[in-house]
């Protein structure tokens, strides 16, 4: 994709309007700014504007409260089509049971390893720029911040991020048919300082 979309810009907006709206008032900025990160990962590795669209649309409905996902899921699929819904919804993890309720962290983590396993490639594709983005803020506000920093923002405990990067990151090297796996080169270095990072801090607190 080169140049200005109309798409993207659409995208953006409509993020900003379902997504924006849950930005925490302490860390307002960082929280409007990842779709934006997402989507200059994507555009980087070169996806394609479906992708793009769907890496942006994506996050606004993983934060969104289980009731009001479908709605959500209806607007998306009349704005940008069905091919960037299915995207979006392939990537989502699944963080609510069948009653609505949000899922313990390591059941919804186990569940996603499986479902990563087989996602379609565009998915894998918001997954990876997800994370890579997810590691590199991480890794930056304990720069910042210091150590206490992740246990304000992370439902893991340190051994259960060591669990869930290992594994991702095992399944996805089995993933032959998909495009994007020269992602892992940057994400790989990413998780092994973060991993560094988590354990030092540990050691401090």
């Amino acid at each position: 994709m080169h140049g200005y979309s109309d798409r993207v810009s659409h995208a953006f907006a409509f993020s900003a309007k379902y997504y924006g709206s849950r930005a925490p008032a302490t860390n307002q900025m960082a929280y409007l700014a990842h779709p934006a990160n997402v989507a200059l990962i994507l555009a980087r590795y070169g996806c394609d504007e479906t992708t793009i669209v769907a890496g942006i649309l994506h996050h606004a409905l993983e934060e969104a409260a289980a009731p009001e996902r479908h709605a959500l899921a209806e607007k998306i699929r009349d704005k940008f089509g069905p091919a960037v819904l299915a995207v979006a919804l392939d990537a989502l993890e699944p963080r609510f049971d069948a009653r609505g309720h949000e899922r313990p962290w390591q059941a919804c983590k186990h569940e996603f390893l499986a479902h990563l396993a087989e996602a379609e490639p565009r998915a894998l594709d918001v997954c990876i720029a997800e994370e890579i983005q997810a590691c590199g803020n991480t890794l930056t506000s304990l720069r910042r911040l210091g150590p206490e920093y992740v246990r304000t923002i992370s439902r893991a405990t340190s051994s259960q991020t060591v669990w869930w990067y290992r594994s991702m990151l095992e399944i996805l090297e089995d993933r032959p048919d998909w495009p994007g796996r020269r992602m892992l080169g940057e994400l790989r270095p990413m998780c092994a300082q973060l991993l560094r990072s988590l354990r030092d801090s540990e050691e401090m607190l």
